[in-house]
């Protein structure tokens, strides 16, 4: 999952082993069905995932549903992190990804294995647009079943701002200088970079076009009291005044208004930035896991198991029957109706030349 609750760097007994990935991985599990009964499915898995994956009273259902299988978790802070560690040699059997860091690099990368979409019960109740995202599908296979998703807009507060604002170039507003912020991650940054400066396709920019977004941003460094990196510290920001507008996620939103803090979310014109992330299953987990794997992603990808992160962490999900298992207020808060209506999205996904742009970031932040 996306990392939007604060995250505690765990590793709880992921092994080091030999290093993963490579050559082309045949289809985990194909053929096979999926036991009938969930008591008769064990196992140990390996569960590399952000920390939200598996919170206690999330996956109490899990454990509730599957009594014989035991998750052995670990954490990280980062897909940046995870594929590192599990390039150099961390094992896990079931691996949390987002389309936003590095769903499409993990895969190329090899460490995902095809997955056998016979066997994602919930499969075709998944929104299209989720599984369309660069990385959860691959040169015609699927090697991630996505689980939630979130959108990018713009926060702000909204005893000092009106009308809101309906712009990512109202972030560069010359009114708001020091008290602006955008998260620090490559991909959002720059997207919203090129959005702010007229670029309507920033994930085909060229080298021109992306020295050009570069330099705007550079330009503007002032403009931003900081970067923000996961959203305690901006809800912090927020709360305390020191920031009036930044670009963030809902969840915040409905957190900070249950404080009686006054800020409000609007997305912004030119387009909202989603991301995705999800759980594939490694190339090299033991055959007799691979059940349970397939249990934990249809557990995931379940009503009940999404309606708790929507509703406790209003995360948008993927499956359509979560629309009418939740409240009014909770379709609302965590946007769910705008899925059936993906229009004006940008996928948060890495471009091509992933390290151009990491490069560019850092420039901007060092400007």
């Amino acid at each position: 999952m996306k990392n939007l609750l604060p995250v505690a760097l765990t590793c709880a007994s992921i092994t080091l082993l030999a290093a993963c990935g490579g050559g082309e991985a045949s289809t985990v599990g194909a053929g096979a069905t999926n036991p009938s009964d969930p008591g008769s499915v064990s196992g140990t898995l390996r569960l590399y995932s952000y920390e939200d994956g598996f919170d206690p009273g999330y996956l109490a259902s899990f454990h509730e549903q599957y009594p014989n299988i035991t998750l052995d978790t670990a954490g990280f802070g980062s897909n940046e992190e995870a594929i590192a560690k599990l390039k150099s040699g961390f094992k896990a059997d079931v691996i949390n990804t987002c389309v936003d860091e590095g769903a499409l690099e993990a895969v190329e990368s090899g460490l995902y294995a095809p997955l056998d979409t016979a066997r994602l019960e919930h499969w075709d109740e998944i929104w299209p647009a989720m599984k369309e995202m660069p990385g959860i599908t691959y040169e015609g296979k699927t090697y991630v079943v996505p689980v939630d998703a979130g959108t990018g807009g713009l926060i702000y507060n909204a005893d000092k701002i009106d009308p809101a604002p309906d712009s990512w170039t109202d972030l560069f507003d010359p009114k708001y200088q020091g008290h602006a912020a955008l998260e620090d991650n490559a991909v959002t940054a720059i997207d919203i970079g090129a959005l702010a400066s007229g670029i309507s396709d920033p994930l085909n920019m060229d080298a021109a076009q992306l020295e050009s977004v570069k330099n705007f941003l550079a330009e503007h460094r002032s403009q931003f009291r900081t970067w923000w990196n996961d959203t305690g510290e901006l809800a912090a920001l927020l709360k305390s005044g020191e920031i009036d507008i930044a670009s963030g996620y809902t969840g915040t939103v409905a957190e900070l208004q249950e404080e009686g803090v006054n800020v409000n979310w609007a997305p912004a014109k030119e387009g909202r930035i989603m991301w995705t992330c999800g759980y594939g299953i490694s190339p090299d987990i033991a055959e007799e896991n691979v059940d349970a794997a397939y249990a934990l992603l249809n557990w995931y990808t379940s009503v009940p198991a999404q309606a708790y992160a929507a509703t406790n962490w209003n995360y948008m999900a993927s499956n359509k029957g979560v629309l009418d298992a939740v409240s009014p207020e909770v379709r609302e808060t965590a946007s769910l109706d705008t899925l059936s209506d993906l229009k004006n999205v940008i996928p948060a996904s890495p471009p091509k030349d992933r390290a151009a742009w990491i490069k560019a970031w850092a420039e901007v932040k060092s400007s």
